[in-house]
């Protein structure tokens, strides 16, 4: 990763810890409303966004976007957690070149959590090929709309 790919993954790491303070949801779902949020999309798609992705930046738009996140109160994940599972997020957006909401999707901050322990020391990239591989087994080979365009290709 490039030193501004990583500034951008230190941003969001502090953004996600700093959730703690700001959000009186749970961290889940603090993760979530910004995993498949606007800003993460546009995060996702903008290659030089290091001023764009400061933490109180971050803040003030998730708090304008989303009420629930300050009405609501629930389960916090410890700093060190959240600032890994911010980093790791963004690290793996950038490495893959996938979109925030279908890393999401993929694997939920729930599932990530625990994987915390085992997976905070590898290196970034290494981190970042175990989760796709930890994503792909979860996955069918194959989707509904696979198997009917074979059926149909094949009449």
């Amino acid at each position: 990763m490039t030193n501004h790919e990583q500034k951008m993954c230190e941003a969001q790491s502090e953004f996600f810890e700093l959730s703690i303070d700001n959000f009186s949801c749970s961290s889940a779902l603090f993760i979530s409303r910004f995993m498949n949020s606007d800003i993460a999309k546009e995060l996702d798609n903008v290659d030089d966004c290091y001023n764009f992705i400061s933490p109180n930046n971050l803040i003030y738009v998730m708090k304008n976007q989303y009420d629930s996140l300050t009405t609501t109160s629930g389960n916090k994940y410890p700093r060190t957690v959240l600032k890994w599972i911010g980093y790791i997020y963004r690290a793996w957006t950038l490495i893959k070149k996938r979109s925030s909401s279908s890393i999401y999707k993929d694997i939920p901050a729930n599932k990530m959590v625990p994987l915390y322990d085992a997976f905070h020391t590898l290196s970034v990239e290494n981190c970042v090929d175990r989760l796709e591989e930890i994503a792909n087994q979860d996955k069918p080979k194959y989707d509904d709309y696979y198997i009917f365009k074979q059926i149909m290709l094949s009449k």
